[in-house]
């Protein structure tokens, strides 16, 4: 070999080495540095002629791109459990442990038994106050809660609009990044550009859940789960929030924009063409997919549950049950009853049996005085065995009759006389039997000579709950307005006389019974709005046990929020982990290669020494 030719390959083999020393003492530098990816250098042999050597270094980042993209997914799926987890936290923490002072079913339990010491005791004016005193506290806690449910919920609001503000702002941050990392190669500031990029897809991965890929000029593309394009040299969406103040129980998320209640996420492309973000799914997981289902599910149900409760403890109370008189309409049977007392949101019920053998069925009527409310709600629908129906009373009692008959179909014969309205089986047919038809009116008064009274009302407009639908229903966001009858504060003699002529006598039992049982003892209809375990039937219990079970729910829907979470704070930190074999700094792997560069070099230098002392030799010959 011609001593240029060696002089040539150990210089070059000299300069290789320079960069990968120059490598190992960047490694170094940022063994600490968050998102800074470990370097190495790569080499290529090569021959010109006689001449062997080695091509310019070539910086290179060592990392599990595999392994990347499974934990930018997993960092998705880490930031959504955690935003859920921190918010069934905050409500558990809001509605008490069960059984604890300030529990809904502490505050509940305290208000039957002082129903129950006044039943003891009816006369005794200490039982009476003990009674509206814990009926107060009870709608006191409810009207709390509803008001922790909605903060929440506002919350919810403004952190969707810091999210999607955020998420426009890091799209913008990348197009500047990935044009200098397409136009840099493969040097050493390409890398550092990479990191750079790393870092913004990294905190975009926390707040929506992408799929990233990289061409070979360098440029990356980003889109989401739902396969929304995010990015493409430059932001392919940019994003608007139209943030609403002051969310309520009646604001809702809806696809129409004259039904909706809170904002919504519209994404705008590159031509101009726009469409709801929320509507057509693109945010799945990350932090706006939780934000956006505690909002407009999880604290939905939340405060579903709440006006259940208000709803049906008001109507337990105040609720009449008129049963329907035998009625024969040749050889057809049923029941007549008289529909006068029905007011807007009251109902009638007809409960029948399928022949031969069939089970117990039933139809709910709601009235409501205008066409625009019905349909009735979803949450209102019942189930298969508990149809409910809305009819509109504008019409007058035939109008009535003939929609009922309309919902009924054959198997029923539905007629009225005024205001009285009679249903009877198909008599010969045999298909069905009708075995009971209940009006449920309101009572309005103290003193209505019935047990009933309107205990509770709606303190937002001083009226009785009657649960109608006409404009926005009036059980949405119940619970927050709920309060006991001023009447009754003021006349706590009420708790015990019902009537006024003759008077009830001061010591009757009767009316603090039948407050205790319609609580405690007799089972109601609760609708499929409260979402337990997933269900969509309606359930059969008494308020007391669906107290119970919705304080006890709530606990077992955190410590599930929290159980998911670790799950997917485990999976995140092992896929981390994965990523950091390769691309985190070891200082011992880094002076282990520190090492083996000094020997090449002090190697590369001896060759260019000898080269160098022969050359000497060569002169003074």
């Amino acid at each position: 070999m011609a001593l240029g030719t060696a002089l040539d390959t150990a210089i070059s083999g000299l300069r290789s080495t320079q960069v990968g020393l120059g490598i190992v003492s960047q490694n170094v530098a940022n063994a600490g540095t968050a998102g800074y990816v470990r370097r190495g250098v790569s080499t290529v042999d090569t021959q010109t002629g006689r001449t062997v050597g080695v091509q310019n270094a070539q910086v290179q980042r060592l990392l599990d791109r595999i392994v990347q993209h499974q934990l930018w997914q997993e960092t998705a799926g880490a930031a959504y459990t955690a935003t859920r987890a921190e918010a069934f936290t905050g409500l558990d923490r809001l509605y008490g442990a069960p059984g604890s002072a300030t529990a809904l079913d502490t505050v509940f339990n305290t208000f039957t038994n002082a129903l129950q010491a006044l039943r003891n005791d009816p006369s005794s004016y200490a039982g009476r106050t003990a009674v509206l005193d814990a009926a107060s506290q009870l709608a006191n806690r409810l009207n709390t809660l509803s008001s922790g449910v909605q903060a929440m919920r506002n919350q919810a609001e403004t952190g969707i609009g810091s999210a999607v503000s955020r998420v426009n702002d890091l799209l913008g941050s990348l197009t500047n990044v990935n044009a200098r990392i397409v136009n840099g190669g493969g040097t050493a500031g390409a890398a550092d550009l990479r990191d750079e990029r790393d870092r913004i897809v990294s905190e975009l991965a926390q707040y929506v859940d992408i799929r990233t890929e990289e061409k070979p000029t360098g440029a990356l593309t980003i889109t989401t789960a739902s396969g929304t394009q995010l990015f493409d040299g430059a932001p392919a969406v940019v994003f608007s929030f139209d943030r609403h103040a002051g969310i309520d129980a009646t604001s809702q998320w809806s696809n129409d924009p004259a039904q909706r209640g809170v904002g919504t996420i519209v994404a705008r492309d590159i031509s101009g063409n726009s469409f709801d973000a929320i509507g057509n799914g693109t945010f799945r997981s990350g932090e706006i997919g939780a934000l956006l289902e505690l909002r407009d599910k999880t604290l939905v149900q939340a405060q579903a549950q709440l006006d259940q409760i208000a709803a049906q403890m008001s109507r337990a109370l105040s609720d009449q049950q008129i049963a329907g008189t035998p009625a024969t309409v040749g050889a057809a049977t049923g029941f007549s009853v008289d529909m006068a007392g029905l007011a807007a949101g009251n109902s009638l019920t007809l409960d029948y049996r399928v022949t031969p053998g069939g089970q117990l069925q039933r139809f709910t009527f709601v009235r409501v005085d205008s066409a625009a409310a019905l349909p009735l709600p979803a949450s209102a629908s019942g189930d298969a065995n508990n149809r409910v129906i809305g009819i509109d009373f504008s019409g007058g009692p035939a109008s009535v009759a003939a929609q009922m008959q309309a919902v009924l179909a054959p198997g029923f014969d539905v007629s009225n006389a005024g205001s009285v309205l009679t249903i009877v089986d198909d008599g010969v047919a045999g298909t069905r039997d009708v075995t009971a038809l209940t009006a449920r009116p309101t009572q309005t008064s103290l003193t209505g000579g019935t047990a009933e009274l309107p205990f509770f009302i709606d303190g937002g407009s001083g009226e009785a709950f009657t649960g109608k639908y006409d404009g926005v229903s009036q059980q949405l966001g119940y619970a927050g307005r709920i309060v006991v009858n001023p009447d009754l504060l003021a006349d706590r003699s009420r708790l015990v006389v019902s009537q006024t002529v003759p008077q009830t006598a001061e010591g009757d039992s009767s009316r603090p019974q039948f407050l205790l049982d319609r609580l405690t003892a007799d089972p109601r209809s609760f609708t499929d709005a409260v979402g337990f375990d997933g269900s969509r039937t309606s359930s059969s219990m008494t308020i007391s046990n669906f107290v119970q079970r919705v304080v006890a729910g709530q606990g077992q829907a955190s410590q599930q929020a929290q159980q998911l979470n670790e799950g997917q704070q485990v999976a995140f930190a092992a896929v981390q982990s994965r990523f950091l074999e390769d691309a985190q700094v070891n200082v011992d792997r880094e002076m282990s290669t520190l090492i083996e560069l000094q020997a090449a070099y002090a190697a590369n230098a001896r060759v260019i020494s000898t080269v160098k002392d022969l050359l000497d030799v060569l002169m003074r010959l």
